[in-house]
């Protein structure tokens, strides 16, 4: 485990362990029957809740909750954050909407590729038809929540609590119907991904206070 940052030796096993998990049940339960079983079952508690959790993941929580960490990380890291933080959101910005409107701009939602008529939507919530894969919400949740965990690595609570968010925002989105498993797998992969890279890049560069420290 010497190849981890001593700050994520929580928070990145556990993400790839649950994202492994969703690999398995990509390849063990049929795309739609899951989809619906996770349909099923839906109450007014879990409407609501995930109605405002799935924001966790959306541009503006990340790029403000960015901004709040550059700023209580300023002392000890100086500019060292602040671009940590804004490489990691270009990166997964970029990533999916590339994949989203590019590579598979055919993608369709749950609500266009199963039917409305089958499934339950929570009140209030707009629902989209396309472009669905992957899930921009789960990429910029699980890179959000790596940034949160390394900043706050020496405490594994805080660690745990933000492996629960990330998969909860990735759930969410599922829950909702506006994407399917795959559509949130790939996207925590990409969201760990981006973090890493960004995270290399802004040691190799040294500016500020070293963000290994």
């Amino acid at each position: 485990m010497k190849f981890i940052h001593p700050h994520l030796r929580i928070y990145l096993p556990g993400a790839i362990l649950v994202l492994l998990i969703g690999c398995l049940l990509l390849v063990t339960v049929e795309k739609v029957e899951g989809h619906l079983f996770v349909n099923s079952g839906n109450n007014a508690f879990y409407d609501f809740f995930f109605t405002y959790f799935t924001h966790v993941g959306g541009g503006t929580f990340v790029v403000v909750g960015s901004v709040v960490l550059s700023i209580l990380f300023w002392k000890r890291h100086q500019f060292a954050v602040p671009l940590l933080a804004s490489l990691n959101l270009i990166l997964v910005a970029a990533s999916t909407q590339f994949l989203k409107h590019v590579v598979f701009s055919d993608a369709s939602r749950p609500i266009q590729f199963i039917g409305r008529e089958l499934l339950h939507t929570a009140p209030g919530v707009e629902m989209h038809t396309s472009n669905s894969f992957p899930s921009g919400h789960t990429a910029a949740g699980f890179a959000f929540f790596a940034l949160v965990a390394f900043l706050y690595g020496k405490n594994k609570w805080i660690q745990l609590l933000c492996i629960l968010a990330a998969v909860l925002v990735g759930f969410s989105r599922i829950y909702l119907s506006q994407h399917f498993l795959e559509d949130a797998v790939l996207g925590g992969s990409i969201g760990l991904a981006c973090f890493l890279l960004s995270y290399v890049a802004v040691k190799n560069l040294k500016i500020g206070k070293s963000i290994s420290e």
